[in-house]
């Protein structure tokens, strides 16, 4: 059965726009919208922590999920996250979204002490990690004897109500077909890939849910979108979204229609983030 259109947006994690952060987040969830995100970029200087900011984030609103956008897996064991994101579903009332990978551009990952040394090892990591942390989510101990991870007796509690939604930021066939396996959800981002890929890309997806025996529909398609809600700027439909609210709807509508992507996040790049996020809820969204 597919998934119900999401909208969101995301925000600045920036240490020096916190006030932005928290103000826009406010005025989303207030426009109707059904997510809010946050970077995980725990390697830039700049950028605050995302799992120390989502919680603020779900204390700040009351109905909108949060998620990472996304997790960098090679920070952080299974049981670490399964145990934050438990704890997060529990606390927040159901309005958690684990978004995962691996990080990236990855060259830079393990010099900030990432847990293996090249990307190949990473996404194979990734393809053990996310049916392990599903385990850990249940009421019984997992013992467990992989290739990239060894536990006995774990288990993360407090078991959540309702699992969390795992989506994963993926680009590239290996981390397509992880994607495919087990995901509840593809995010990937218009700034990293071209849009005359996205066809295959979803193929590789559904071919690989198929061969797990999994319904490809079971697999929420997610589409970040950065770009800049502009009457003046000249507008271009490519690696960035520019242009009016208008041009905004028609592209989105495009991205539905002919790449098959069901929910949209809007990526601000440019400008105050509040009246961008509120250009896209009161002028965009209500096109679509």
């Amino acid at each position: 059965m597919s998934a119900p259109t999401l909208y969101g947006a995301a925000l600045p994690a920036s240490a020096h726009r916190l006030p932005e952060l928290l103000d826009a987040a406010r005025s989303a969830e207030d426009l109707g919208a059904d997510l809010v995100t946050v970077a995980d970029h725990p390697y830039l200087p700049t950028e605050l922590d995302a799992w120390t900011l989502i919680p603020l984030l779900l204390a700040r609103t009351q109905r909108v999920r949060v998620a990472p956008n996304v997790t960098a897996l090679p920070f952080r064991t299974p049981t670490v996250i399964a145990k934050g994101a438990a704890t997060l579903q529990a606390t927040s009332g159901g309005r958690f979204v684990l978004g995962l990978g691996v990080g990236g551009p990855y060259d830079g990952i393990p010099g900030w002490g990432g847990a293996w040394p090249t990307l190949g090892s990473a996404i194979s990591a990734l393809d053990e990690a996310i049916p392990l942390i599903r385990r850990l989510w249940g009421t019984t101990p997992v013992d467990h004897d992989g290739s990239y991870y060894q536990l006995r007796d774990a288990i993360a509690g407090p078991a959540p109500d309702s699992a969390p939604p795992i989506w994963v930021g993926a680009f590239k066939p290996r981390m397509l077909a992880v994607t495919g396996r087990h995901a509840d959800g593809w995010l990937p981002t218009n700034a990293y890939l071209s849009l005359d890929e996205v066809p295959g890309m979803q193929a590789a997806i559904d071919d690989a849910a198929r061969e797990a025996g999994r319904d490809p529909r079971s697999v929420q398609r997610i589409f970040n979108v950065m770009g800049v809600i502009s009457e003046t700027e000249p507008e271009r439909n490519d690696q960035l979204l520019v242009g009016s609210p208008g041009y905004w709807a028609e592209a989105l509508a495009g991205y539905r229609e002919r790449l098959g992507f069901d929910s949209f996040v809007f990526w601000p790049v440019r400008g105050d983030t509040r009246p961008q996020v509120e250009l896209f809820f009161e002028k965009v969204r209500p096109r679509l």
